[in-house]
């Protein structure tokens, strides 16, 4: 499995950096990619009522624009030891949390502007004293200018 080069935040590779990477919970699921190029909402477009008319009165020229938003992304990360788990752990969230996110994930030539909102679940998937340690967990964030 190669995961160097798939995903970038803010230009750094977190595979080569923490170790972690997008994980889907079943080889065929595909809701990351799901959850990144679904289409925003349309902000609603006011319409005029006159209690004397049928209907409603919209203007002649419909101009749609987008509404921000959320987008929830599963990673996993994969450690060599308790120490280094627990570092690259520490060290990747605080990277979630310092501001501006661009990333960019390369199989789907987009880069999404965002920023951290919440993590909304977090699962141990290995023993913290196994020679291999790794977790998976979901991360909410939010697109305020959405790309599609």
């Amino acid at each position: 499995m190669i995961l160097d080069g798939l995903l970038f935040i803010n230009n750094v590779d977190v595979y080569q950096t923490y170790g972690v990477f997008l994980s889907e919970n079943n080889a065929s699921d595909h809701a990351n990619y799901s959850a990144l190029l679904k289409p925003s909402d349309i902000k609603p477009t006011i319409a005029v009522n006159f209690r004397e008319e049928n209907g409603e009165k919209l203007p002649d020229e419909l101009l749609p624009r987008s509404e921000p938003r959320d987008i929830s992304l599963q990673f996993a990360i994969i450690a060599t030891s308790t120490t280094d788990y627990k570092q690259k752990y520490k060290s990747f969230v605080q990277f979630l949390k310092a501001g501006w996110l661009n990333i960019n994930v390369t199989e789907l030539g987009e880069t999404f502007k965002m920023y951290f909102l919440s993590c909304d679940n977090y699962d141990q998937l290995t023993a913290l004293n196994d020679n291999t340690v790794a977790a998976k967990f979901k991360v909410r964030f939010r697109e305020p200018v959405p790309f599609i």
